[in-house]
């Protein structure tokens, strides 16, 4: 009887070895998807992400609205991005934001809203997305669909590049005299 316990555990654990193996050397439905952008076969990767997509995968919807916006695996489409970027951003991701964001800003797929594209330009920012905190620095230093802030134009710049780091670096000789007041030495 013990015996024949052992040899069915046995058998048993040979089996879930098997399965482990086998699932294992699957190749990941997103990660196929990715092999096949890289190198090159847009058809491939839309059709993968796409799938990926339509049940919820929020990466997946981000890089389906990438493919649009450039044209990759189908027509550029600027409705059909701004879609698929909504979808992300709605989920909470950054990058999705940011792209919903310029949407609104430049009329890609919507109509033009500047409202809307603070909105959420300001939920990529207070995610940490550095491309949204510079840009919103830059709206407040400017002026553009804010009032013109320089402290909080600075402080998104500081919080884009670190406490460490200097915006006139990055920005140029007009930004670091509209934000120091002084001029740019090292740009």
């Amino acid at each position: 009887m013990f015996r024949k316990a052992i040899s069915r555990s046995f058998f048993w654990l040979v089996i879930f070895g098997a399965v482990v193996l086998t699932v294992r050397n699957i190749p990941d439905p997103f990660q196929k998807a990715v092999s096949a952008y890289r190198n090159g076969d847009y058809v491939t990767a839309l059709t993968q992400w796409h799938k990926l997509a339509q049940n919820g995968d929020v990466a997946a919807q981000y890089n389906l609205g990438a493919l649009y916006a450039s044209g990759r695996g189908a027509n550029a489409s600027y409705d059909m991005a701004h879609e698929w970027f909504l979808r992300a951003a709605d989920s909470g991701n950054a990058a999705a934001q940011y792209e919903v964001a310029q949407d609104f800003e430049f009329g890609r797929g919507v109509a033009m809203s500047m409202p809307a594209a603070l909105e959420w330009l300001r939920k990529s920012a207070h995610q940490g997305f550095v491309p949204a905190q510079i840009d919103l620095g830059l709206k407040y230093l400017n002026g553009t669909g804010v009032e013109k802030n320089q402290a909080v134009a600075l402080s998104w710049f500081t919080r884009a590049t670190g406490p460490d780091r200097m915006p006139p670096v990055i920005y140029g000789t007009d930004a670091a005299m509209a934000v120091t007041g002084k001029p740019c030495v090292d740009c």
